[in-house]
């Protein structure tokens, strides 16, 4: 019609086109999240891995240095009437860490220096609170929780059921595990290389463990381990596994802030044990008290957050990833410095 004009359609979205894109980005962004997340989780695990391998590096080095390794020790008398007193393996390391002012401003004579695992806050040394929930960042995975001071990296005490090597007193004479002290870190005995019979590429020195929950009132079978009331109801590396299997979510008493520090010696905290498989689906427990915290008599597993198993160091500087799925004999047997096998 003369003087009208040509108006073109409009472009633009209709709802329903609009509903369609989103539908669709949202589900794309479903699809990448899990290989985000995954790719996230797979860097992590190889942080994790070199920051066990520098604690190996170190241990190493003070080895050449003294010809021997860190001595692992709670304090107390061994049986040629030595005192010893309280050494941690990872206090020991710390000048080969860049760390020696840190090293030297901690108290080892305090030879009853524990920091329970309970959450009582029980502490022997004055001098060492300040140090207990320092925070080390090497100590720390970062795919686990982590808490001021807390320690993921832990030594292994091998596949025996507790720490002594002699046949203890009455009424016990004969509660004896043969393996006993046949781990890469031994109580009160500062090994050296040559202790490692079966070689230091087949002997797994330390590993990983989560870090417990930090809530005394709420059991997680993952991270806390169950407190054993009886005093010998398990001589052996088996007969432990089963009453840890036995007592899961049933002890009346719990440790809620195991590996809260990498300060003292003792399972509690900065080791382990090849009792169970990496990533036991037993839970772990411990003949143990807030009295006397060391997790002594205990089964202790290498735990982590990664899928499928755990970051182990081994003797000669390699680090490994130990599957969940392996045989628990060979497990123990990479524990074992001197089984010939």
């Amino acid at each position: 019609m003369p003087g009208s004009r040509f108006m073109p359609p409009r472009r633009g979205w209709t709802i329903a086109e609009l509903l369609v894109t989103l539908g669709v980005i949202s589900l794309l962004l479903a699809l990448l999240a899990p290989a985000i997340q995954s790719a996230r989780e797979s860097a992590r695990k190889i942080d994790c891995g070199n920051r066990l391998k520098q604690i190996l590096l170190a241990t190493e080095a003070f080895a050449s240095n003294r010809q021997r390794y860190p001595e692992y020790s709670s304090g107390g008398i061994d049986q040629q009437g030595v005192r010893h007193w309280n050494v941690c393996p990872l206090v020991e390391i710390l000048p080969y860490l860049d760390q020696a002012p840190l090293h030297d401003g901690i108290d080892k004579h305090e030879w009853f220096g524990a920091f329970d695992a309970y959450g009582s806050g029980q502490l022997y040394s004055g001098q060492n609170a300040q140090w207990v929930r320092h925070t080390i960042p090497l100590y720390q995975c970062p795919s686990d929780r982590q808490e001021p001071g807390s320690c993921n990296y832990r030594v292994s005490l091998g596949s025996g059921a507790d720490w002594y090597t002699f046949s203890p007193g009455p009424p016990d004479p004969t509660c004896l595990d043969p393996k006993n002290g046949n781990g890469a870190f031994e109580t009160m005995k500062a090994l050296t290389p040559a202790d490692v019979t079966d070689g230091l590429s087949t002997t797994v020195f330390s590993s990983e463990r989560v870090i417990a929950d930090g809530n005394g009132s709420q059991y997680d079978p993952w991270r806390d381990y169950s407190q054993v009331q009886a005093n010998w109801p398990h001589c052996t590396a088996d007969e432990l596994r089963s009453t840890c299997r036995s007592i899961a979510g049933v002890a009346p008493n719990h440790a809620s802030v195991a590996g809260f520090t990498w300060i003292y010696a003792t399972k509690a905290h900065t080791a382990y044990d090849h009792i169970s498989p990496p990533n036991s689906r037993v839970s772990d427990c411990a003949r143990d008290s807030s009295s006397e915290p060391g997790a002594s008599n205990s089964a202790i597993a290498a735990r982590s957050q990664h899928a499928g198993g755990v970051n182990a160091a081994m003797g000669d500087g390699s680090v490994r990833f130990a599957s969940e799925q392996i045989d628990l004999a060979v497990w123990r047997q990479l524990g074992s410095r001197n089984g010939r096998d």
